[in-house]
């Protein structure tokens, strides 16, 4: 691997931006092997909090990068800040007064991870870390100058404080924000409502301990004649960042947010007399639904808020993110090695983009149902958080269909979902050798195959595949029961069958490096034909044909 001093002027992957989703990029890149170099023009990580919410989804997609359990104790002091309010000051009245994923502590049926709370300049240091422990090339106060991208790659010109040079890549990734200078350079225009309204973060240092007692709030939105908004504290109690609105058409600029008139808002919004309040920081951004009109453009791919800006109010846009890079990783993992045919990247584009539509306009609606605003048919509409994140379906080449099977919408209740391929593979709890393991824990890096007790012949496909296709691709019986012997997975519970659609011992199912199902079998091939099928499947998902 590349370290981060090497000056090399090549490596297959080039990420422009080092926030969450370029961190996480280069992350998932460098886990699969991938030389990869990362650069971003500010001297270091966020220096912003930012987003504060990761759903269960995104915990498990850290969990496979080893980050999780890292971010769960970073985040420990936020485990009991759940409830959202609606308050005139933290000190004044309370108007109204919810749980954050409400039935959290019921989600041990679907996922082994749990909701974080951890703001982003929290977050990013972690994720840097762990990608630097994997080699990936991290480049901060470096910038991206200029591109050109041919049939075999990008071309691009880096500037930081020594000078400039010139850097060739199979890809470029852009996670260089909502205002992308890459998208904007490829003229990639966006649909969507567009910008809704324009915000600024106010990052603030105050004694909120007095004012809070044993309250812990996620989010508290403030009304009084003083300031409109929305608060987040952290979990120290001394700070907290408070989110405004302003309107530039009404003749309001950046320049009126002075350090005494930010200051002014933050003493409103906390309400008690005495509490001093220092500014740290300020962020402006845009509300706004925009989503990139394609996310694949040769050899350029967009990610992240380049591709897709989410309305926050449903906290979902940097969950998107690096879900779009964890998306990508494994696909050109495979596309740079070799192994898979550029045809696998451009699936990018049609799994990930309706997913970003869907989800920009759940957060829309989220917006006008918290502004009081909503139709009964946008309440109709509105999705609760685990469907929107855990319980997507994928429609592509990288999926194979099942004959007769009908099309899942974009996003179901994952309760509902029976391992459909193209969608999230179910957590299990199975035990190998005795140990306790998760069906998600046996994903992450590889092509799995699964099959029942009686599936020999798919294992002996899969040895033939794998050898025949340069795959790396694990396969292992699921048996019935506490026994099975070792090298195959036990089912205790008898649940891994029917949580897979019901396969028969015969049957078996291929999940892709991402966790996302991408064929299944419910029994033996009619025509005892179990490796031509397995090959053929994978050709195809592979763009191997």
């Amino acid at each position: 691997m590349t370290s981060a001093s090497d000056p090399s002027g090549s490596a297959p992957v080039l990420i422009v931006g080092g926030s969450l989703v370029g961190l996480s990029t280069a992350l998932f890149l460098a886990r699969h092997g991938v030389r990869c170099t990362l650069v971003e023009r500010h001297p270091g990580t966020s220096v912003h909090p930012r987003a504060v919410g990761y759903y269960p989804r995104t915990g498990e997609l850290l969990r496979q990068a080893g980050v999780e359990d890292a971010a769960v104790r970073e985040a420990s002091g936020f485990a009991t800040h759940r409830t959202r309010a609606g308050v005139t000051s933290l000190a004044g009245d309370v108007l109204f007064s919810k749980e954050e994923l409400e039935g959290d502590d019921d989600l041990g049926d679907l996922t082994p991870s749990r909701l974080l709370l951890l703001p982003q300049d929290r977050l990013e240091p972690l994720l840097r870390a762990r990608a630097a422990e994997l080699g990936a090339d991290l480049r901060f106060g470096t910038e991206l100058l200029s591109f050109a991208e041919d049939p075999q790659g990008v071309t691009a010109v880096l500037g930081d404080d020594t000078g400039t040079r010139t850097f060739r890549s199979s890809y470029l990734v852009a996670c260089d924000g909502p205002r992308s200078t890459v998208r904007e350079a490829l003229k990639v225009p966006r649909q969507g409502r567009g910008v809704l309204s324009r915000h600024v973060s106010i990052a603030f240092g105050a004694d909120l301990r007095p004012v809070l007692g044993d309250r812990r709030y996620s989010v508290v939105h403030v009304q009084n004649p003083q300031v409109t908004g929305i608060l987040v504290h952290d979990d120290t109690l001394t700070g907290g960042t408070l989110i405004v609105g302003y309107r530039p058409e009404e003749g309001e600029s950046l320049d009126d947010f002075t350090d005494d008139r930010c200051a002014e808002l933050v003493a409103a919004a906390v309400g008690a007399p005495g509490v001093e309040v220092t500014i740290r920081s300020r962020f402006p951004w845009d509300m706004a639904e925009q989503v990139a009109e394609r996310f694949v453009h040769g050899r350029v791919l967009l990610a992240g808020d380049a591709a897709h800006v989410v309305p926050p109010t449903g906290g979902y846009g940097a969950n998107t993110g690096i879900a779009d890079a964890h998306n990508l990783a494994w696909k050109l993992a495979l596309v740079v090695a070799g192994v898979a045919g550029p045809g696998l990247v451009e699936t990018y584009d049609a799994e990930r983009r309706p997913v970003a539509v869907h989800t920009a306009e759940q957060g829309s609606l989220q917006l006008a149902l918290r502004s009081g605003k909503a139709t009964p048919e946008q309440r109709a509409a509105v999705a609760d958080a685990v469907t929107v994140t855990s319980g997507q379906a994928y429609r592509s080449t990288a999926v194979v269909a099942e004959p007769g099977g009908t099309d899942l919408p974009v996003a179901s209740d994952p309760r509902a979902l029976r391992g459909e391929p193209g969608t999230r593979a179910p957590y299990v709890l199975l035990a190998r050798d005795g140990v306790p393991v998760s069906t998600l824990d046996l994903f992450g890096r590889d092509f799995v195959l699964l099959t029942g007790e009686n599936g020999r012949e798919w294992l002996s496909a899969a040895a033939s595949a794998s050898a025949g296709l340069g795959l790396k691709l694990t396969a292992r019986r699921v048996v019935r029961g506490t026994g099975g012997g070792a090298g195959t997975l036990a089912d205790p519970a008898g649940t891994w069958s029917e949580r897979y659609g019901g396969l028969r011992p015969e049957g078996a199912v291929l999940v892709r490096p991402d966790g996302v199902v991408a064929w299944r079998s419910p029994g033996a091939d009619p025509g005892g034909a179990e490796a031509a099928v397995l090959e053929a499947v994978l050709r195809g998902v592979l763009d191997r044909d």
